[in-house]
């Protein structure tokens, strides 16, 4: 049985060993095994490596979080949001990003206490090649199971308590040791296409030289060769071409006679742009923003690479950010965080999403469903914590024609969405004409006079109630 399995081809040459050397199951082999710490530390300072890493960490959590309130961001903004950003960075480069809370003076093999002064403690983070665990939690029924029982950086114990450990994607159990149960690095799973692309870089000099080659005609130089004295001559024209130089004329025996060769280089450009696109492909960074380059061809806009790479953002966002962001809030007494909806998008783009979620959020009260749910989960509006201590009510704002004015110079807010609700049902009442209205929605938000009329065009007079 074990004969058949050796087997890789049905044909076998019996007088051409090339042919059989040739067999991709001899050539093409996947091969395992961590790439080591100096490597990624030199592809992480290479420009390629770091580019790679500030886009993936500057897409996912630039202008992206939403907060259960504005003191929650406040606080994350003044004292998490260096810390998260560059925690992603080395948890992308090195597969493990370390962050360690500590009060001054603290014992770190101990648990952080509970009522720790948050004014009082210190937050430091460490890249992945400099955490090592000491042991690890094999119980099945913990919850904490496969686990570190404890962390060490630069000879420290650090108790789990006081780490918040950013990890990218994870091996196998098996293999997990190896990577001292972190993940992988994102380095790691792009190598093959990094190599690739070095490869091309460095063999586009010695391509272009040899674009055009020399060949000396020496007289019985095949003779030579068989009589094995072909060491005087090759010492010969070594000297000469080191003699020759784009600076000045070369010298030559009189009786040598020299040709050169042109050669036509075929598919160059074709040959780096490969290395390029597999590059992206693994990374999920669109080529045109991978090379800094405008998207190509005829009504080329770049919006299918927006939307790629928005989803890859999504997925880092969601599978490796989510929980551990969430934690260090938990850790120092805030509420849960969440990503927004809808990334990526321009100033023009959000204007005509948010004019759309308006008209819906219409549709939705019109069935007495909860539209303001709705436009707060699509980012349309933001919950200001200090808004019910003045906001006037829904009647005070639209007591008569001249109070219907609503702040446009603020963002969207819950009353003004109702304003805009309440406006619609005082045409279907037929309190005011759709003309007024329009002027109304137009001078106070920043909609368009055509924007405006769309929205009221379609409401019917008597064709909405007051009634929940």
């Amino acid at each position: 049985m074990s004969t058949f399995k050796k087997f890789k081809d049905g044909i076998t040459s019996l007088t051409n060993k090339l042919a059989n050397n040739r067999n991709s199951h001899n050539t093409n082999r996947v091969t395992s095994g961590r790439v080591d710490w100096d490597e990624l530390r030199a592809i992480y300072r290479s420009g390629v490596g770091s580019k790679i890493i500030r886009l993936k960490s500057g897409a996912a959590l630039s202008d992206t979080i939403k907060f259960e309130s504005v003191k929650d961001e406040e606080f994350y903004d003044a004292r998490l949001d260096s810390l998260v950003k560059m925690s992603c960075k080395f948890m992308l480069a090195f597969g493990r990003s370390l962050l360690i809370i500590h009060e001054r003076g603290g014992d770190l093999s101990r648990p952080l206490p509970k009522d720790f002064d948050v004014a009082n403690v210190q937050i430091h983070i460490f890249s992945g090649d400099m955490v090592y665990v000491q042991s690890v939690n094999f119980d099945l029924t913990s919850i904490n199971y496969f686990k570190p029982n404890g962390y060490s950086v630069r000879g420290s114990t650090i108790h789990p308590s006081r780490v918040v450990d950013f990890t990218y994607v994870k091996p196998v159990e098996h293999d997990a040791p190896e990577y001292f149960y972190g993940g992988i690095s994102e380095f790691e799973l792009i190598r093959n296409e990094l190599v690739g692309d070095q490869i091309v870089q460095r063999a586009v000099p010695a391509i272009l030289e040899k674009s055009s080659t020399i060949f000396y005609k020496v007289k019985d130089f095949k003779n030579m060769l068989a009589d094995k004295k072909e060491n005087d001559v090759v010492a010969y024209f070594q000297s000469v071409e080191n003699l020759r130089s784009i600076y000045g004329a070369g010298i030559l025996d009189q009786e040598d006679a020299i040709e050169s060769v042109t050669q036509a280089l075929a598919n160059l450009a074709e040959s780096d742009m490969i290395t390029l696109r597999r590059l992206a492909m693994v990374t999920g960074i669109p080529l045109s923003w991978l090379v800094g380059e405008a998207a190509r061809g005829m009504n080329s806009t770049g919006d299918g690479e927006k939307q790629v790479f928005m989803q890859t953002i999504d997925s880092l966002q969601s599978e490796y950010l989510l929980e551990p962001i969430n934690r260090l809030m938990m850790l120092f007494g805030k509420g849960r965080i969440s990503f927004k909806k809808n990334q990526g998008r321009s100033a023009n783009e959000k204007m005509d999403f948010d004019t759309k979620a308006v008209a819906n959020a219409k549709i939705l009260w019109e069935m007495g469903e909860d539209y303001a749910k709705y436009l707060s989960d699509n980012d349309v509006i933001v919950k200001d914590d200090m808004a019910n201590l003045w906001i006037p009510s829904n009647r005070e704002i639209l007591s008569d024609d001249e109070n219907l004015t609503v702040d446009s110079s603020s963002s969207l807010n819950g009353a003004q969405v109702t304003a805009i609700l309440e406006i619609i049902s005082r045409i279907s009442k037929g309190e005011i004409e759709k003309e007024t209205a329009v002027k109304v929605i137009t001078a106070s938000f920043p909609l368009s006079y055509s924007e405006a009329e769309a929205m009221v065009a379609e409401v019917r007079k008597a064709g909405i109630t007051n009634e929940a």
